[in-house]
């Protein structure tokens, strides 16, 4: 019986790296366009994706199973990416709506099942670039 690999910081690190690059990519995009709608709509869908994390944690916590330092890596990688966004967001001015927005958002219906994967997704369909 072959051993199942260990999910590591490492991996945790380069399987995010690619995700921190498209994010970049997309958010660039929007700022470039003024969208503060889908800047505020990414930011929700990225805190979800922390939550998520943070309750599957709580679970894995409580059967001794949470590798620590993979959850503390792709935390960090997380609000990493947020910070980026967020310092974009300042740059191009768009610091206000996308807060009022954000504020909105949060608790919406809009957004409510509406997950990391599913979002890239939807904004790859939209055209090619954003």
């Amino acid at each position: 019986m072959e051993k199942e690999s260990k999910y590591s910081v490492w991996t945790a690190s380069e399987e995010f790296y690619e995700l921190e690059e498209e994010l970049f990519k997309k958010a660039t995009q929007l700022a470039e366009k003024k969208d503060s709608y889908e800047l505020a709509r990414m930011l929700v869908v990225i805190d979800k994706e922390v939550y998520k994390y943070e309750e599957e944690a709580r679970r894995l916590r409580l059967t001794g199973e949470l590798d620590l330092d993979v959850y503390r890596e792709l935390i960090s990688s997380y609000n990493g990416i947020r910070q980026k966004i967020f310092k974009l967001i300042n740059e191009n001015k768009l610091s206000n709506d996308v807060s009022r927005l954000f504020k909105l958002m949060r608790f919406s219906n809009e957004v409510a099942g509406l997950y990391l994967a599913g979002y890239l997704q939807e904004l790859d369909s939209q055209g090619a670039t954003v």
